[in-house]
């Protein structure tokens, strides 16, 4: 496992791309890996991979040396812990609401002093360690290594970011869920919406006042050529789609492509 990978480069403000997995499947997270994706977001909010298939999923994402983040739609602290000790990079959590949840969700990822993360060494996170006299080792790599992301994704929650972003510790990334937060307010779908892009460009501007830097700003897109306008907002993390888009849209292309070629004219 790396040390310094995802949460290093946050700190430095290097910009970092990824994408969604939603296939439960060790061989996206590869492909993606090799790809060249710094980070990807496993995602258990709209898939559902068994524990052992997404314990293989980390495992191939650590293989290929891209960050495996899991995103997990329960609060519940036993499943973030369980997650973590899998070897997970870290916690993205969507349809965030307000500072005491993200506290409680901090707490539950952090080992004390910063949280209260239950202590055990010899998961897989500890390298299946049983010697108690490593344990504080065990402790400050992972301290320096679990991020939390968080998503915010309607009116109510954006309305609460500067109290999210003056969490300290607070949370590692915050980020606008522009598809959630486009229906919230009544554009389905319309995830570029002029007041959707205002929203999400008042939030980057809170989280890089408030967090005083320590907290980054994220979004999703869908194009290329996206990348450069939200990097000159202020964004560092670009979720890049998600598996099943990036194969929907090459299948689609190809087809559209065979359909012309094979109806065209005829010599």
């Amino acid at each position: 496992m790396k040390q310094d990978g995802f949460k290093a480069r946050l700190k430095a403000g290097q910009p970092q791309i990824g994408s969604y997995v939603t296939f439960p499947s060790p061989e996206v997270v590869e492909l993606f890996a090799h790809a060249g994706m710094d980070y990807v977001i496993i995602d258990l909010q709209h898939s559902s991979p068994d524990w052992q298939t997404l314990a293989h999923m980390i495992r191939a994402a650590d293989a290929g040396g891209t960050a495996p983040l899991v995103r997990v739609h329960t609060r519940d602290p036993d499943i973030l812990l369980k997650v973590l000790e899998m070897g997970a990079e870290g916690i993205n959590l969507p349809c965030v609401k307000d500072a005491g949840e993200v506290r409680a969700a901090l707490d539950a990822i952090h080992y004390a002093p910063l949280g209260y993360r239950s202590a055990c060494g010899h998961t897989r996170a500890g390298r299946y360690n049983s010697r108690r006299s490593d344990f504080p080792e065990h402790v400050k790599r992972q301290q320096g290594r679990v991020t939390l992301w968080c998503a915010v994704e309607d009116p109510e929650s954006l309305a609460r970011v500067g109290e999210i972003a003056a969490l300290r510790p607070g949370p590692d990334v915050i980020g606008v869920g522009r598809g959630d937060l486009s229906a919230a307010l009544g554009f389905h779908g319309q995830v570029n919406h002029p007041e959707v892009i205002a929203a999400a460009e008042r939030v980057i501007a809170q989280v890089a006042q408030l967090s005083e830097g320590k907290t980054s700003s994220s979004t999703m897109i869908e194009r290329t050529e996206d990348i450069a306008p939200w990097l000159a907002r202020g964004c560092r993390l670009f979720t890049y789609a998600a598996d099943a888009i990036l194969l929907m849209e090459a299948a689609r292309r190809a087809v559209e492509k065979f359909r012309g070629a094979a109806n065209g004219p005829r010599r």
